[in-house]
């Protein structure tokens, strides 16, 4: 029956040793727990870093439609200064044709004997 029972020191000196694995165990388990912390914290670092790359992108991308935009600006303008003349040179030709032809027709109806 002796075997059986443990005496009372070291049962003390069980308790002590399961506190000292257990507070090692916490230790690890904190330090584990740091340490993903800090994995996250440069994720989310990379991450805004990368955000800031985008923007950056995303920023001349803009600049780049903005003058592409006004290129096109400026090649809308042309093309109606191109109309204006086109007009401003077509009238004069097609009055004289038509002058042309009204001339030809007065000529004949009234002229022709």
């Amino acid at each position: 029956m002796a075997d059986e029972y443990v005496r009372i020191e070291q049962f003390g000196e069980f308790v002590r040793r399961m506190e000292e694995r257990f507070d090692h165990v916490n230790e690890l388990a904190d330090q584990r727990f740091d340490s993903m912390n800090q994995r996250f914290l440069d994720v989310d670092k990379r991450m805004e870093q990368g955000f800031a790359q985008v923007d950056q992108r995303f920023e001349q991308v803009d600049r780049r439609l903005d003058r592409a935009d006004k290129r096109f600006d400026d090649v809308q303008a042309e093309i109606r200064s191109l109309r204006k003349t086109m007009l401003a040179l077509g009238v004069p030709v097609v009055v004289t044709v038509v002058g042309a032809i009204v001339s030809t027709l007065v000529k004949f109806l009234f002229f022709s004997s």
